[in-house]
């Protein structure tokens, strides 16, 4: 037993570093965020304990571990940090940040996972962690006190610029992550679990958004015709819809067995974490104005298409 623990111990500490490097957090707050107690705890130690539960005790694949991820991305993103409201929205919700949310997150714990399981492989009957089950059901109660709190008595930036509409905001994101959850709860109950026709659209409207959105800034800063921002945007989104469609053709073909070690996915987590600690050696800080279009450029772009690629043709185990 003392082993087992010992290893349960490693697997963790090594999920608290490998998690803010792939979602982003050591990007935007620097190295110093790897030891940031808060942040730390939630929610990376709670969703990891939360994730490896449910995977263990339910034997869990890829496609709905991504539900989970993307359910907690609209508490976590839209409840508690409020990154998918926008105080210049007429409705009060950024829509771009609302349909990424879930890419995002839902991509970050089956990257996460797996590459866990392939560092540090879990035990075939994992021993629990001390307090795991306690850490699991109480923090949440604290966070949830804490967004009560700030609701309450305004500490919520948006509350002053949105006026009552950040109630409504609140509500729809809420509804968003139930939804998610209760597809995860059929899912449960289907032999097999296959990820359905509107995780595609959704890819394809996220991998858009950011080539999109990446293409046009890189047009805006050199001297150019606007004709050239047309045609790149134009190639870019036929590149996607041949992307899409190959996904969509070889989506039976793949085996249900999960793949024990996925390159694709091991690439896109590299370009993830080599791509955070070289830009934030060339930059030196998060706050260099130059560091979105570069971490869109060589981190977020590129490990999006590797991930979704092996997600969308392939089983990955987590």
């Amino acid at each position: 037993m003392p082993g087992r623990n010992s290893r349960a111990l490693l697997r963790l500490a090594a999920a608290l570093i490998l998690g803010p490097l792939l979602s982003g957090l050591v990007l935007t707050r620097g190295v110093g965020a790897l030891a940031e107690w808060r942040s730390l705890v939630f929610p990376y130690l709670w969703l990891y304990l939360f994730l490896e539960g449910r995977v263990t005790g339910q034997a869990l694949n890829d496609g709905q571990v991504f539900l989970l991820g993307g359910a907690f991305s609209f508490l976590y993103d839209g409840l508690l940090t409020k990154r998918m409201q926008d105080s210049f929205a007429v409705s009060g919700l950024d829509w771009v940040a609302v349909l990424g949310g879930p890419l995002e997150w839902g991509m970050t714990v089956v990257v996460w996972l797996h590459c866990l399981q392939v560092l540090l492989p879990r035990e075939d009957e994992p021993a629990p962690l001390p307090g795991q089950r306690f850490l699991v059901a109480g923090i949440p109660v604290l966070v949830g006190v804490v967004y009560l709190w700030k609701s309450v008595f305004g500490h919520f930036r948006v509350e002053h610029f949105l006026g009552p509409m950040w109630l409504i905001d609140d509500v729809l994101l809420a509804g968003a992550a139930v939804w998610l959850w209760r597809r995860y709860r059929r899912s449960l109950e289907e032999p097999r679990y296959h990820n359905p026709t509107w995780v595609w659209v959704l890819a394809g409207l996220g991998l858009w958004f950011l080539g999109s959105g990446l293409l046009a800034e890189a047009c805006l800063g050199v001297p150019a015709p606007k004709v050239l921002s047309y045609t790149v945007e134009t190639f870019w989104l036929v590149a996607l819809g041949v992307f899409l469609w190959v996904t969509w053709r070889d989506r039976h073909t793949y085996s249900d067995d999960p793949m024990p070690c996925s390159r694709a996915v091991l690439v896109a987590a590299a370009f993830r974490v080599g791509g955070t600690l070289v830009l934030l050696k060339l930059f030196g800080s998060s706050d260099d104005p130059r560091m979105a279009f570069w971490s869109g450029l060589l981190c977020d772009w590129p490990s999006k298409m590797l991930f979704y690629y092996a997600f969308l043709t392939s089983r990955v185990e987590v």
